[in-house]
């Protein structure tokens, strides 16, 4: 099964977030910013992504964009 990906610069909510979906025992893989899941996405695909909006850099809306014209069906 492929991970959810979650991106938020905020090191607390990806943890908290982290640790419940953990809890459900689902793969989970977190990033600090939009670049470095863009990266990313060079070797992986999630399941389902879960961003912040306001990011300093690129914004989860930039990010969706972005992701969105590779990954169409993407649940987000």
């Amino acid at each position: 099964m492929k991970p959810i990906w979650i991106v938020d610069d905020d090191h607390s909510i990806r943890f908290v977030l982290e640790k419940a979906l953990a809890r459900e025992q689902l793969a989970v893989r977190s990033f600090a910013g939009a670049r470095d899941v863009l990266a990313a996405l060079e070797e992986d695909e999630p399941q389902v992504l879960v961003s912040d909006i306001r990011m300093p850099g690129m914004s989860g809306i930039e990010l969706l964009s972005k992701i969105k014209a590779r990954l169409p069906g993407l649940p987000v």
